[in-house]
């Protein structure tokens, strides 16, 4: 035990220093932050699993209580983690916290891995510490809550160290890894996977470079395939069906790309420490009270490696560590040039997908991800006495950044307070124009407060029944009738009247579906199906892991 102790203990201290600032999850109740809404989405997740609604896309409280596709087009994957989460715990504000918790931790193994691989375990320490304790991951955390960029973090240096490994082990296992690892990015962030792709080609063309391995190309070509066909069932139907859902909210206003530039002097000199919202500040306007800092200490530590890079690395992997130095330092400045609001001409170019992107400062993602990972260079110039750098290294970054993770106040609040009341109404109305589908002309003034209505005719309903994506009913009608639900119309519901499909209306304008009955008794079930394209994402990423599962099987044999 004590020889694996010292072996592993640069990790050992990386993982206890992460550990360390999750400080503030380990208290009772919960945490303020933006985006207040992981307990409600998780809530809903478990609805969906509860009623074998999988995967799952609609929701039914959200929107209002008039039902919404929310997983349809928000990656899901986090909240399948916390289902877990909420299992094994039963209460939603812990699982949520865990799920903050676990992405953190994650982010720091798999930074490790990646490290280590390239600069052994004292500098792939550093690395995970840097990125662990880097100001952008303060501010996911605990400034903006940010769950789906927190489990992007977790998994971008997972991609990096699988795409290392291909380099290295240029066989199909390899490929498979990458392209799962590249499926978990665009399931669980999918603007982080838009930002993160050129980055990815530019290490694939480091690699090839290096090798000038055309079999590493064909992996390389088939990971990104494959990672396409596992998260077919997400991305497919997002893309193809964004058409049906308002996304114009999402990318106007306080929304628009053009509000949220920001200057050098923010990232780099600036350590004011606040929890407000970005805005663009103004000559006697509100001042900007999010920080955005890159950190002095990752700096200095980045600069550094890249001296080491250019001075003290091995001969036989000079050229790659040298590569690696320069194609990350591109990256870097291009990175930082899309923050710039200099770099607004390029935003408008490519306004279709950059706009979705909405604040020009999530590119620190990619800045704090190379800047961390370099960082942990310094040590191929340390061939002994690794631990005379290592200590003062980690006590810097730590000591520097250590206060930046902590929320800004503590709410004593359960989760039965989440679930009723003005919270409850609160999370479940909150952004109700995104996603919200097109069908209805504008968001509801008021919360549903019943679900149904007889809008035609004279007709008395009973046993109400509703589920996530289904509702049934029985209708007992004096005369031919018309009812309403309380449910947005979207492609793929059906009403069914005694097994025969009806037409569905939806010209309201909220756009909630109402068909008709004739008189006499009628039972009634509606049910969200799968529209073609949505059937299609979820056969591709079917069929991809029976392939995957084919494989592992007959590997094994």
């Amino acid at each position: 035990m004590i020889k694996v102790i010292k072996e592993n203990a640069h990790f050992l201290i990386g993982l206890a220093i992460t550990i360390s600032v999750l400080w503030p999850l380990m208290r009772q109740g919960y945490f303020s932050h933006h985006d207040d809404v992981q307990v409600v989405r998780l809530f809903e997740m478990d609805k969906c699993l509860d009623d074998f609604q999988f995967p799952c896309r609609w929701v039914p409280d959200m929107g209002g209580g008039y039902g919404y596709p929310i997983f349809n087009y928000y990656a899901p994957l986090p909240y399948y983690f916390g289902e877990f989460f909420y299992f094994v715990t039963t209460n939603l504000l812990v699982a949520a916290k865990l799920m903050f918790a676990s992405s953190f931790v994650g982010a720091y193994v798999f930074m490790y891995l990646l490290g280590k691989s390239l600069w052994g375990k004292a500098g792939g320490a550093v690395s995970a510490i840097f990125y662990s304790l880097v100001p952008y991951h303060a501010v996911n955390l605990y400034v903006r809550g940010a769950m789906g960029e927190m489990w992007a973090m977790t998994f971008i240096p997972l991609i990096f160290y699988f795409l290392f490994r291909l380099s290295q082990k240029t066989n199909i296992n390899s490929s498979i890894k990458l392209a799962i690892a590249l499926a978990l990015l665009i399931t669980s962030h999918n603007l982080s996977f838009v930002m993160f792709t050129p980055t990815i080609f530019v290490f694939a063309l480091i690699f090839y470079i290096k090798d000038h391995s055309v079999k590493f190309l064909k992996l390389f070509s088939l990971s990104i395939l494959f990672s396409l066909v596992f998260s077919a069932f997400y991305w497919l139907p997002a893309v193809a069906e964004g058409k049906y859902v308002h996304l114009e909210t999402m990318t106007v206003g306080y929304f628009s790309y053009t509000e949220h530039f920001k200057g050098l002097r923010k990232l780099f000199i600036d350590r004011n420490w606040a929890w407000g919202p970005s805005i663009r500040e103004v000559p006697g306007g509100e001042k900007d009270q999010m920080p955005y800092q890159v950190g002095w200490i990752h700096l200095a530590g980045y600069l550094l490696s890249l001296v080491t890079l250019w001075m003290f690395a091995n001969k036989p992997k000079r050229k790659v560590y040298r590569l690696i130095g320069i194609g990350s330092s591109i990256i870097i400045v291009a990175s930082v040039f899309m923050i710039h609001p200099r770099s607004v001409y390029v935003w408008n170019f490519f306004g279709t997908i950059l706009k979705y992107i909405q604040f020009p400062w999530r590119f620190l993602i990619v800045v704090s991800f190379f800047i961390s990972l370099l960082s942990g260079g310094i040590f191929l110039a340390v061939k002994k006495h690794t631990w005379l750098v290592f200590v003062p290294v980690v006590l810097l970054v730590f000591v520097f950044n250590f206060s930046y993770f902590r929320p800004e106040k503590f709410l004593n609040v359960r989760q039965e307070d989440y679930l009723s009341g003005q919270t409850w109404d609160a999370q479940i109305k909150r952004s109700i124009f995104d996603y919200l589908p097109i069908f209805a002309t504008m968001p509801p003034a008021e919360l549903s407060t019943y679900d149904y209505e007889v809008i035609s005719g004279e007709a008395t309903v009973k046993n109400f029944q509703k589920g996530t994506n289904w509702i049934d009913l029985e209708i007992e009608a004096e005369n031919f009738s018309t009812v309403q639900l309380s449910q947005y119309y979207f492609p793929g519901w059906k009403i069914y009247v005694n097994g025969k499909a009806v037409e569905i209306k939806y010209d309201n304008y909220l756009g909630l579906m109402t068909f008709p009955v004739d008189n006499g008794t009628s039972k009634v079930h509606a049910k969200l199906c799968n529209s073609p394209v949505r059937a299609l994402g979820n056969a591709l990423s079917l069929m991809g892991f029976m392939v995957l599962g084919f494989y592992l099987l007959k590997r094994d044999d």
